[in-house]
C-alpha cells in the first residue's frame, strides 16, 4: 500500500498530470479503506466466530501467539489440510489455536490478530508465545 502512490503516479504520468496526482492521492486512501472495512469481525460468546468458522469454545485448547519465522512457517509450508484459517497478509500476529473436539475434522485455528491479547480473546485456554 505504501509504494501505491508513486506506482500510479509514474503510470497516470504519461496520460495527464493532473489525473495522475489526483490519483496518486485517491487510491492509497481507497486502498487503506478498503483494507480497513473488508476485516473480518473476531467475535467471542459461546463459541468463537471469525469469517465463516464458528466454533465453539468448549471444543477448543490451547491459544498459541505467532509471529515472525514462525508465522511464516506455519501460514506457509506448516499448513495442514485439515486446518482453518482466517489470514490477512497486512497483519503481522497471528494465534494458533488447537480444536480439541474428537468429532471435528479440523485441526487448529489460524487466525490473523492485529494486537489484541491473546487471553482477551479466548479466556478459557492457555495462552503463550512463541
Amino acid at each position: 500500500m505504501s509504494l501505491s502512490a508513486p506506482l500510479v503516479l509514474l503510470s497516470l504520468l504519461p496520460v495527464s498530470q493532473p489525473v495522475a496526482i489526483v490519483m496518486a492521492v485517491l487510491v492509497p486512501i481507497g486502498l487503506a479503506l478498503l483494507s480497513i472495512f473488508t476485516a473480518p469481525i473476531i467475535q467471542v460468546s459461546e463459541s468463537i466466530r471469525v469469517g465463516r468458522i464458528n466454533v465453539p469454545l468448549n471444543a477448543l485448547g490451547e491459544a498459541i501467539g505467532l509471529e515472525g519465522e514462525r508465522m511464516k512457517t506455519e501460514r506457509g509450508p506448516g499448513l495442514s489440510p485439515a486446518a482453518q484459517f482466517v489470514i490477512r497478509g497486512d497483519i503481522k500476529f497471528m494465534v494458533k489455536v488447537v480444536v480439541t473436539d474428537p468429532n471435528d475434522p479440523t485441526a487448529y485455528l489460524l487466525i490473523s490478530l492485529s494486537l489484541i491479547p491473546i487471553g482477551r480473546l479466548l479466556p478459557h485456554s492457555a495462552s503463550r508465545s512463541l
